[in-house]
């Protein structure tokens, strides 16, 4: 009978592989920041946006420096969001507006990756118009934020707008390189890999041979 155990337990490996990737949640594009669209000192748009999963999803830029003479420029282009200020500070925005979605249904939190950004600025993310996240830095590399994190997550059942928004009293620069959802539904790819290295070890693991002494 223990010979057939390690077969039966790739079998029972491979269904629970199945399982988890069929019960997983596909991210959900929003910007991979890819269309061409800028804007120095005003605003721009609403452009509509290619690539998204989002549908209707248009996109409009504003920059404005808080004195004059300053310069506010947000740029869009390569698959990189560049925002930068002047001196005296100021605020940028990137407003998405897109058919109605229930973002709930599909995911449970934002993926934003992080190519650049000074401490002297503060960024919110605005659902709904109503619905924020605020942070003054996250670092470098990909940040997960759960809607839960949101000042009223109850928005995302009816979601029609998003907005990355700005501020800083000082120069500042800020690069962003992804904004999508994370179905934030099933374990990390590590973690099921070293489930599966562990069933594996089990399965291929001999039993000890138990020696009697002779008399």
């Amino acid at each position: 009978m223990n010979k057939f155990l390690p077969g039966l337990r790739l079998v029972l490996l491979a269904l629970t592989l199945a399982l988890l990737a069929g019960n997983a949640v596909s991210a959900t594009l929003i910007d991979d920041f890819s269309d061409f669209q800028a804007i120095d000192n005003g605003s721009d748009g609403p452009l509509p946006i290619s690539g998204s999963d989002l549908s209707g999803i248009t996109r409009t830029l504003v920059a404005t420096p808080f004195v004059n003479g300053d310069t506010s420029e947000v740029v869009v282009e390569a698959g990189l969001l560049t925002v930068s200020n002047g001196t005296n500070g100021g605020f940028a925005s990137v407003l998405y507006s897109f058919d109605t979605i229930d973002l709930a249904s599909l995911a449970g939190a934002f993926v934003l990756a992080t190519e650049f950004m000074d401490l002297s600025h503060q960024v919110q993310l605005i659902a709904n118009g109503s619905s924020i996240f605020g942070f003054t830095d996250l670092g470098l590399g990909q940040h997960i934020i759960a809607f839960s994190q949101f000042s009223d997550a109850s928005v995302f059942g009816h979601l029609t707008s998003l907005e990355l928004k700005f501020q800083g009293t000082d120069a500042w620069d800020a690069q962003f390189r992804l904004l999508a959802t994370n179905g934030n539904s099933v374990p990390e790819p590590s973690v099921i890999a070293l489930l599966a290295i562990g069933l594996l070890a089990r399965g291929f693991g001999s039993p000890k041979k138990t020696l009697s002494a002779k008399a």
